[in-house]
């Protein structure tokens, strides 16, 4: 007699190790408060940094339109030919080219009234005299400025000191001569929202050195570059 032995496979599962992490023991645990308000925390903050960012642009626009920036005068070249001096009399054409620039972004600048000299040791020795302009925002205007006087007296042209001229002439036929621009201007800022101011201005460029060439009266600036003058500015 057979006798049938069944032989029995017994299969051995490892066990996994429990995790004492809560998330990952419970993964239907639900999330922190401040997960589920992050994206709203991060739109509240660009939003104010936003306003804060209008809200300081709109201060420097008053600031702007309540406190003008005076315009910025660059002289780019100056230029001097037949240059005589007669009896106390001068004698000479003058060439200059200079650029205005309103720098406010929020103002037009309306010049009612602009009067310029040239000078030499603090004695004008001739004047002249632009026509009214405006300047836009940001806008800039180059300007070039001829003037002439032919050794007579001319009507407007101031009277200058005896012996000034003859230095001037002396100090020309060494070489070069001293000379200085100031302007006196009457402008009017305008902006969309604030009115209208008046202001007077003084601009001044200073210690403008001209070589001549001998014997020929003709003369140039010997820096020869722009040069940004001073705009001292009084609010009326």
């Amino acid at each position: 007699m057979e006798i049938s032995k069944t032989a029995r496979c017994s299969v051995i599962v490892p066990l996994l190790p429990v995790s004492h992490n809560p998330l990952i023991s419970n993964p239907y645990r639900p999330q922190p408060i401040t997960s589920r308000w992050t994206p709203k925390l991060v739109l509240v903050h660009r939003v104010l940094l936003l306003a804060l960012g209008i809200v300081t642009l709109i201060c420097v626009v008053m600031a702007t339109s309540l406190f003008p920036q005076p315009p910025k005068i660059r002289l780019n070249s100056l230029f001097v030919s037949k240059l005589n001096v007669s009896r106390g009399m001068l004698g000479a054409n003058f060439d200059v080219t200079f650029t205005i620039e309103n720098p406010n972004p929020v103002s037009w600048v309306h010049f009612n009234r602009l009067d310029g000299s040239i000078l030499y040791k603090d004695n004008a020795i001739l004047t002249y005299s632009l026509e009214p302009f405006v300047l836009g925002l940001k806008q800039q205007r180059t300007m070039r400025v001829k003037i002439s006087t032919t050794g007579l007296q001319d009507v407007g042209q101031p009277i200058v000191k005896e012996g000034v001229l003859d230095e001037m002439k002396r100090q020309g036929e060494d070489g070069a001569v001293d000379l200085s621009m100031e302007m006196f201007a009457w402008a009017t800022y305008k902006t969309g929202w604030s009115g209208t101011r008046s202001v007077i201005m003084k601009p001044q460029c200073l210690d403008l050195r001209v070589g001549f060439l001998p014997k020929v009266g003709f003369g140039s600036w010997i820096s020869g570059g722009p040069m940004t003058c001073s705009v001292p500015m009084l609010i009326d």
